[in-house]
């Protein structure tokens, strides 16, 4: 099972770079075209907001993995280890509400945005839909990353009382 997160993760993140490089090309060239041309691309905006946030959603999976989101540690060196275990698992449960709620409007947008096809309102007509499905789906893995998260820190602390 853990392959296949994995796997899908990576998939993930490959859709997020290839996204990612479709903005670099699309600004450059509207940028160059703009100074030289005085023509300017119609549907860069859209297109750019549509495929950061695919961007950052299917890139949060991973990052909840890794523990590298933003993170204020003022008071954690104060902290003894009982109340930062509390602290991390506060947080995770929080991040899995927080989160599936954010999954749950997502793929109810989704649904919606696939039933119409919907594509960009703007004269170049690119579809949309596809994006706003890979926001769910980035949604779901980091969902799934959390709660096995929150598994494993229940675990952890039972066997660690059944230790001592």
């Amino acid at each position: 099972m853990n392959k296949l997160i994995q796997w899908i993760e990576k998939a993930a993140l490959a859709v997020c770079a290839s996204a990612v490089l479709i903005m670099m090309v699309i600004g450059s060239i509207d940028i160059v075209m703009g100074n030289v041309l005085g023509f300017y691309i119609s549907y860069k905006v859209e297109l750019s907001g549509t495929l950061l946030a695919t961007s950052i959603f299917l890139a949060c999976s991973p990052v909840q993995r890794g523990n590298e989101h933003i993170r204020v540690d003022l008071f954690e060196h104060y902290m003894g280890d009982k109340t930062r275990k509390m602290t991390a698992f506060l947080g995770n449960l929080c991040g899995l509400l927080f989160v599936g709620l954010i999954s749950y409007g997502l793929w109810n947008q989704a649904f919606k945005s696939v039933m119409i096809f919907e594509a960009s309102a703007d004269t170049s007509g690119f579809l949309i839909w596809p994006w706003k499905l890979a926001c769910p789906i980035g949604t779901s893995l980091c969902v799934l990353t959390i709660g096995g998260q929150l598994i494993q820190q229940i675990f952890t602390s039972s066997s660690l009382k059944e230790s001592k």
